[in-house]
Formats: C-alpha cells, sequence, structure tokens
C-alpha cells in the first residue's frame, strides 16, 4: 500500500485518564508522544478525548477544522447516544498543541514556511494512524469523520490505512495547493500570502504532491461526502476532484457556505445512517 511520508513506529505509550462518567459511555482524556517529530515541544504531544460507549466495538474518530473544535464534542455526544463509541483529536497546532511563541509572531525570511506547514500535515496524519493503534486494542471496527481542513487529513488517512472501514468527508477536497491558493477564507489567505514569499503556484504543487489526498485516493472505499454549493472557502471544484478520485461515492450538496450550523441535524442523520450501514456490516 502506498503511504507516502506517512510511515512511523508503532509504540504503545498512551497515558489515559478517567474524566467524566455518564449513562451509558465514559469519557477519557488520552495523551501520547507524537511518531513524528517537528521540533516543536507544544506540538510534538497529542492528546484528545475519548468518547468509550460500555459495550461497544465501533469507534469513529472526528477531526476538526481551523476553528470547529466544539462543534466535534456535538458529533461524540450523539454518536455516544447511539452506540458509536468516538475519539476526538486535537490537530497539531490547534488549542494547547500551538506553541507558546507564536510560530507567526515574527516573520523572519529564514523561516521554510513550506516545508512547516507539510510538517505539520504529515504529523497531524501519523497523529491519527498511531490514534487507531488505541482504538483498535478495544474495538473491532474503525470509522473516520473529518470537517473542512479535517475531512482533507481524514481523507489522507482512510485511503492509506485500511484499518479505516469507513469515512465521512464534511467540506473537503484535494488538489491541496490549488485549493489553497483560490481559497476566500482569511486564514487560507493569510498562508498563501506567507508561502508566496518563497515559491511559485506550480513549485508548491511539486513540493506538495506527496501530500495531496489525490495522491492516494483510489475507488471502492466506503465514503460519504458532504459539500456546501455556495463554499468559497474550498471551492466546488477542488471537491469534486476529490469525489471524483474517489469513484464518486455518495454525495450530499447543501445550500450554504463553508458554515453549515443551519444543516447540522440533516448531517447528524446523514453521518448516523451511513456509518450504522458501513461500521455495523463492515466485512
Amino acid at each position: 500500500m502506498l503511504t507516502g511520508p506517512f510511515e512511523y513506529k508503532k509504540k504503545y505509550d498512551f497515558s489515559v485518564k478517567l474524566k467524566k462518567k455518564n449513562k451509558g459511555y465514559d469519557v477519557f482524556l488520552v495523551r501520547f508522544p507524537s511518531a513524528f517529530s517537528t521540533g516543536l515541544k507544544e506540538s510534538d504531544y497529542a492528546w484528545g478525548f475519548y468518547y468509550k460507549v460500555r459495550e461497544s466495538k465501533k469507534a469513529i474518530i472526528i477531526l476538526h477544522g481551523l476553528s470547529m473544535i466544539s462543534l466535534t464534542e456535538y458529533f461524540c455526544r450523539k454518536f455516544a447516544e447511539n452506540g458509536f463509541s468516538s475519539f476526538i483529536l486535537v490537530m497539531p497546532y490547534a488549542s494547547s498543541r500551538i506553541p507558546k511563541k507564536r510560530i507567526f509572531s515574527k516573520l523572519p525570511n529564514n523561516i521554510d514556511f513550506v516545508d512547516g506547514f507539510k510538517k505539520g500535515l504529515i504529523q497531524s496524519v501519523i497523529d491519527v494512524r498511531k490514534t487507531i493503534d488505541f482504538l483498535m486494542c478495544e474495538n473491532d471496527s474503525i470509522g473516520i469523520l473529518g470537517i473542512s481542513l479535517g475531512a482533507t487529513i481524514a481523507a489522507l488517512v482512510h485511503c492509506i490505512d485500511s484499518r479505516i472501514r469507513s469515512g465521512v468527508l464534511i467540506l473537503g477536497g484535494g488538489d491541496l495547493v490549488n485549493m489553497l491558493w483560490d481559497s476566500r477564507d482569511l486564514i487560507a489567505r493569510f498562508y498563501k500570502r506567507v508561502l508566496s514569499r518563497s515559491v511559485t503556484r506550480q513549485q508548491l504543487v511539486e513540493r506538495w504532491k506527496d501530500i495531496d489526498p489525490l495522491t492516494y485516493a483510489k475507488k471502492g472505499l466506503k465514503v460519504l461526502m458532504i459539500n456546501a454549493r455556495y463554499d468559497t472557502s474550498i471551492r466546488g471544484e477542488y471537491s469534486k476532484k476529490l469525489w471524483e478520485a474517489l469513484g464518486k461515492p455518495e454525495r450530499y450538496m447543501l445550500r450554504c457556505a463553508h458554515f453549515f450550523m443551519f444543516h447540522i441535524f440533516f448531517i447528524k442523520n446523514l453521518v448516523l445512517s451511513h456509518f450504522r450501514k458501513t461500521l455495523n456490516n463492515s466485512k
């Protein structure tokens, strides 16, 4: 299987602490050292919350976007209510994984932002794969759900790691460089401005080819895609590229932009239906 730069050395070095007991499920704080080092202390130690449903052997990893961590908690509660365990993984450069000495507080000319972004994405994928290691100890079927940038990472993981049985990609896309370059999202535009100091668009395509989901995309995976018709953060042409590369799986187009809270109940039902069909019949 083609895995590009996403290989890592397996090691069971997880710290698990009970945080809360609820009716039918418990919430654990799970910490572990990342199997990929960026040299930034805060980023190199991963953590997340494991919503463990008692008696369940099926779990779903949830990956947030740049600003959607709180939304993942909603999905965890709904999954627990419907018999699925879940794991919110805090991604590199989010929450307490943001370096205390802000990377962008000063912008010296000698910093390689092209390599830095690439390392962050590689670390994200490897952290997810290590989360799968943890979940496989007590689950027999693993799914993955990603939102925005989290959907791009989820697509990468689903394509390179056969332990993922099913995936849901919400507001995700492929063709990473061009997707970023044409985005109207404020954070994406900032990244573009910083990156364009040192590389052209085409040069970046070559340097990031091995972290683009289109490089690893394959047909036949159990995937549900949910995209937004008026999305200017991840434009329709790039969500379509990923959809086509994955063999045109089931797909829904929302009548909204990159913000989809008005559709959250509809999305929840779609997601639950997908995982019931694909994880409960995962052979």
